[in-house]
């Protein structure tokens, strides 16, 4: 019997894939106004920070989502700068577009900046976003 060894597509992602993997998860859960994916891309003890708003934990992250995606649709797209690793930690600079399109129709808000995210590895392996600093401002 012989064995075969692994091809690089047969490999387990490296860290970096697994936080670009989560990047686009975060987007698409996003634009499909699916919490319940976006809460599993989280830390228990998350925490945003926005401009001209108190840092949401959890809680208030899911409150205020919910509240929004009633109300607009949204389309993102990132384009991730930079992305350094260090054990269970990980930062990644983002540069992020989101449209807001009201649900009721309307004219579509255009908000794009720079974004800073933290995350940790948990000890199941996973990625989670830990911190995220989100500078969008309207343009």
């Amino acid at each position: 019997m012989t064995s075969q060894l692994p091809t690089a597509d047969q490999e387990d992602p490296s860290d970096e894939q697994k936080i670009r993997t989560l990047l686009d998860a975060w987007g698409e859960a996003s634009e499909a106004g699916d919490l319940t994916a976006q809460m599993q891309l989280m830390t228990d003890d998350v925490i945003f920070l926005t401009t001209g708003s108190a840092p949401m934990r959890r809680k208030q992250f899911a409150e205020a989502f919910s509240a929004m995606i009633a109300m607009v649709h949204l389309t993102c797209r990132s384009n991730v700068q930079e992305i350094t690793i260090s054990g269970d930690l990980a930062l990644c600079w983002n540069l992020l577009e989101v449209s807001f399109t009201p649900v009721e129709g309307g004219q579509t808000r255009k908000h794009a900046g720079n974004v800073l995210t933290a995350l940790r590895r948990g000890s199941d392996g996973q990625w989670r976003i830990w911190r995220d600093a989100n500078l969008l401002t309207l343009v």
